[in-house]
């Protein structure tokens, strides 16, 4: 069964051990609405929107690292 976007970007947080505050930087949100999104509170869930800038963000940050 293919992963949901929430499930990629939850994958992500954890691979890349991130905070709420830095996941909320990647993807322009605050960290109190990053935490209700981890913790899934209210039915709330990353979104692909997420998902992609966060991916995009560190992918980014990983190919600066690369180039040293």
């Amino acid at each position: 069964m293919e992963q949901t976007p929430h499930e990629k970007t939850l994958i992500i947080i954890k691979e890349l051990e991130l905070s709420a505050r830095q996941v909320a930087v990647a993807i322009g949100k605050t960290g109190s609405a990053v935490a209700k999104k981890q913790n899934q509170e209210n039915g709330n869930k990353f979104l692909s929107e997420d998902f992609e800038k966060l991916k995009s963000f560190y992918i980014k940050k990983l190919e600066k690292i690369k180039t040293l």
